[in-house]
């Protein structure tokens, strides 16, 4: 059973948070919240799995220890990762078939779609000042919510490998095949 936990700055002193069982877990910028699934996800298993134990996000209020759910669709969904950038909730679902990601505002209880791939799942996400990167189709993509445009990121990595320089060996152990 995973739990959630706090440690003090300084290492001292390690205190259980009251959420009595969590997976994944954001807290809101205030502090006064977090959203959370209580539950590991199933639906890398199965995919579109709708059974009883699909990934729900839950958010939790620290002050009055009342817990509410993102709102799903008739049909279920699995919603899972649950990061809280600014006065949302961002999170990926299944709900429209594909995995993408979606924002929940939690003072007009609005779930909103903010990506639509039909080809590949998002399969990972992460939110920071105001950028949410994921990946999707086996690369990684910046979305902009408050724009709405997300772009497909080109990464290079300068390597210093030796092996892959033009030189000359004078070595057998290099020599793969001759040939006249």
């Amino acid at each position: 059973m995973a739990q959630l936990f706090t440690v003090e700055l300084s290492g001292s002193r390690v205190n259980r948070l009251d959420i009595p069982q969590a997976y994944w877990a954001s807290y809101a910028p205030d502090g006064n919240f977090m959203a959370y699934t209580p539950i590991s996800d199933r639906f890398t298993q199965w995919k579109h799995y709708r059974g009883g134990t699909t990934s729900r996000i839950w958010i939790y209020d620290f002050t009055t220890h009342e817990v509410t759910e993102i709102p799903k669709p008739s049909g279920g969904s699995n919603d899972a990762q649950p990061q809280w950038m600014g006065d949302r909730v961002y999170f990926k679902s299944d709900r429209n078939g594909e995995f993408n990601i979606f924002s929940y505002d939690p003072s007009s209880k609005k779930v909103a779609q903010l990506t639509d791939f039909k080809d590949f799942p998002v399969l990972n996400l992460s939110a920071a000042n105001g950028e949410i990167l994921f990946e999707q189709a086996g690369y990684l993509h910046s979305l902009q919510p408050a724009t709405g445009k997300s772009e497909k990121l080109t990464i290079g990595i300068a390597a210093d490998l030796l092996e892959l320089r033009s030189r000359f060996v004078s070595n057998p152990d290099y020599v793969r095949s001759v040939d006249l």
